[in-house]
């Protein structure tokens, strides 16, 4: 009797446009300022997406726990945040999908989601999709195929206003005079 010879890939799920409506995105954080105002200008374009926090030990346990030690430390931060926001149960998770930026060079982004999949396979949730965000197009799976100009627009406003007040608030920062001072008015800046 013949073996089933099956790929090694893992199949993936497809995200299609009326989860876009009803799912909550779940996305890694990866830059504080930028990911804070491009989750503001994707939920303004009709999706509830959200930027985990990167604040905890746990998060790095978990992605120690699913990725390889030999990968880049990012990419099992990366890997801890989601899996460990999957596992905390304050998602729904028939109505929740993953984000992860690729950019099509030779390391770490690209290759974060394939780390992604493997360890969401690997921790039970195999049914979630993982969505690619890639101007690139590496995947067919990925959120920009539905992008509208309006999106693009906010996205490009976000990048330009992240770097603006991250190198305002870094350059600040050191001399401020009370301390605090210029984490509240960057605050104050993010809310408007």
């Amino acid at each position: 009797k013949e073996r089933e010879i099956k790929p090694s890939s893992i199949e993936k799920v497809v995200f299609t446009k009326q989860m876009r409506k009803d799912y909550t995105i779940l996305c890694p954080q990866m830059s504080p300022v930028h990911f804070s105002l491009l989750e503001a200008a994707f939920n303004a374009n009709g999706y509830h997406l959200e930027v985990l926090p990167n604040d905890n030990k746990h998060a790095v346990d978990v992605g120690l726990k699913y990725v390889n030690n030999d990968a880049c430390y990012p990419a099992i931060i990366v890997v801890g945040q989601i899996i460990s926001a999957l596992q905390s149960g304050e998602y729904d998770l028939e109505n929740t999908s993953v984000v992860i930026t690729q950019t099509g060079g030779g390391c770490r982004a690209t290759n974060y989601i394939g780390f992604l999949r493997k360890a969401m396979y690997d921790a039970g949730f195999k049914d979630i999709p993982v969505v690619s965000l890639s101007i690139n197009g590496i995947e067919k799976n990925g959120i920009m195929k539905n992008v509208t100009l309006q999106l693009i627009n906010r996205l490009f406003m976000s990048v330009i206003y992240g770097d603006l007040l991250m190198k305002v608030l870094y350059r600040v920062r050191p001399y401020e005079k009370v301390k605090g001072s210029s984490n509240a008015l960057y605050n104050k800046w993010i809310k408007i």
